[in-house]
């Protein structure tokens, strides 16, 4: 999308945020929410598992949040399979036949209401699908129930459609998703907020029904949820309560990829790393056809948005799995455990040079319509609680009892513990064990060696043996202590006691120092900047886990 704000009517999509005012930075949006899902295991899709997510949403309607309309909610949704039945029949009735499943893609998107705009947004989005070697055979208008919307979800309700998109030669299926995620780049870098343009999904596996919704409207809006052909074999929710900010449609969740409870405290450093080394980035896969998805993350997008743009392109790429992926962004504390598997640890390392941790308190949930699961990151001041029953189904969610389930039916339930992953495979029909899953990406590579021949570290630097020039001039009036911008206090209080104790420079009374743009005199480079803090209150963590993270 386009960066510039909307001064007329907002800021972001469709002006839905405020603009930029006083303390108010619509960049500082959060999310803290509650989410789940239910899978069959062995991948068979039906309509229960779909009408079981509903239960489970609705549970969770505490954990989201409403307006001063009870009607306006935070905004909420459901990740599913493509049901090829239901869209068989859906497109059917439009006179197109569809091509077998996973040959065509299909998603939702958020059109504006005037016919005028939305048609340009639907000619710019057949314009660059023709320029990949893509087709967007049919348009499907989705039916849905604006009677039950309160005045702010109505104020800015689009028009959602869904566009049926076919390759014009035979591709690969990562081949088509590769090319289905530069049409959604480029399609949203090149309109304007004002235009209400956003996709919420394009794939060949999944689809994401999402809006401005509080749980329980979810299924009354979208009629094609209460179809019985609409069958799937997962069904991923999400409950939004936007942490002191303000909700929107496009910034409901679930995203294409994943959906998410908590808030990313790192976000700032992870977004601006993500922007530096799109300059690096390069991919066999894409080509030429890389640059113009950048940049990577959208500018718009919440936290949960940004981790969910990165996780797609490391997916996409080809370059990582889904569990992989989510291995190097959402690490184990590694550093301190010295119970570790070794070739673990090497992976970890190798990961931090890579990517620095999206950290939390998080919990993600995440999907690719063969993997299923959720990530707990390595604070663990998220919840997550999770059922596997006799059916070959699991139930994961915020809570227990989510989710109305027979005692006897239970094989097995437990709690996802701190930096640990919870994983369905339907190809194999198997939840993955962690510790398993972790092992076997750590020894695909020798990371170990790699770190060993490439990484360069203090103690490998041979110090110079040149001494410094001493003189009978007093330390206080050293010329180099002015130059390099120390303070005689700041050698006796802060550097003695460091060099002679090896004490730590703690204090307790504040600091009342002049701020160092406000100062004539000159100062360090990091007395420029100040430790942000997170905006949710998180409890205090215990001593032993400290030392841990």
């Amino acid at each position: 999308m386009s960066a510039t704000t909307n001064s007329a009517c907002g800021y972001g999509w469709a002006g839905a945020l405020p603009a930029k005012q006083g303390l108010y930075d619509p960049a500082n949006e959060r999310d803290s929410c509650g989410v789940g899902f239910i899978i069959n295991i062995k991948g068979i899709p039906s309509h229960s598992i779909l009408r079981d997510s509903e239960d489970l949403l609705c549970n969770m309607t505490h954990r989201g949040a409403t307006g001063a309309d009870e009607r306006d909610g935070d905004g909420a949704g459901v990740m599913a399979a493509i049901p090829h039945k239901f869209m068989t029949k859906a497109f059917k009735e439009l006179g197109h036949s569809l091509p077998p499943a996973g040959h065509y893609a299909v998603g939702n998107l958020f059109l504006h209401p005037d016919e005028k705009v939305r048609q340009v947004s639907i000619a710019a989005v057949e314009r660059i699908a023709q320029s990949l070697g893509l087709q967007v055979a049919a348009w499907r208008l989705v039916p849905t129930n604006s009677e039950i919307l309160g005045p702010n979800g109505r104020s800015r309700e689009p028009i959602v459609m869904q566009p049926l998109v076919i390759a014009q030669d035979q591709l690969a299926e990562q081949e088509f998703q590769r090319r289905l995620f530069v049409l959604r780049k480029r399609a949203m870098h090149e309109s304007a907020p004002d235009s209400w343009f956003y996709v919420c999904s394009l794939a060949v596996r999944n689809i994401v029904y999402k809006g401005l919704l509080t749980p329980a409207q979810v299924p009354e809006y979208y009629t094609d949820l209460r179809d019985s052909t609409f069958e799937t074999h997962f069904a991923l929710v999400h409950s939004r309560f936007s942490t002191n900010t303000f909700p929107s449609w496009e910034r409901a969740q679930p995203f294409n990829w994943c959906a998410h409870n908590g808030e990313i405290n790192t976000l700032r450093g992870n977004k601006n790393w993500m922007r530096a080394r799109e300059g690096l980035l390069q991919s066999a896969a894409f080509g030429s056809q890389l640059q113009s998805a950048f940049p990577i993350i959208d500018e718009h997008s919440s936290d949960s948005g940004a981790f969910d743009n990165v996780l797609e392109l490391l997916v996409v790429s080809g370059a990582m799995t889904m569990p992989e992926a989510v291995m190097v962004m959402v690490p184990e504390a590694w550093q301190n455990d010295p119970l570790m598997p070794a070739e673990k640890r090497a992976f970890y390392e190798w990961a931090s040079c890579v990517m620095e941790p999206w950290d939390g308190p998080a919990l993600f949930t995440f999907s690719d319509g063969r993997y299923c699961g959720a990530s707990l990151d390595r604070n663990g001041l998220r919840p997550c609680r999770y059922y596997v029953t006799d059916d070959d189904r699991m139930i994961c969610a915020s809570e227990v009892g989510a989710v109305k389930v027979d005692p006897k039916s239970v094989l097995q339930k437990g709690r996802l513990m701190p930096g640990r992953m919870l994983l369905v495979d339907t190809l194999a029909g198997t939840i993955v064990d962690d510790e398993e899953l972790k092992l076997q990406y750590a020894r695909q590579h020798p990371f170990q060696q790699w770190i060993e021949e490439h990484q360069i570290r203090l103690e490998q630097l041979k110090p110079s043996n040149k001494l410094a020039d001493i003189d009978d001039t007093p330390v206080s009036r050293d010329k180099r202590l002015r130059a390099f911008g120390y303070s005689a206090e700041q050698l006796n209080l802060i550097i003695g006691p460091m060099v002679l104790g090896g004490k730590e420079p703690l204090g307790s009374m504040g600091n009342d120092a002049v701020l160092a743009c406000l100062d004539s005199t000159p100062r360090l480079p990091y007395e420029y900047f100040r430790e942000l803090f997170a905006q949710v209150t998180n409890p205090p963590i215990d001593p032993i886990r400290e030392k841990i993270v």
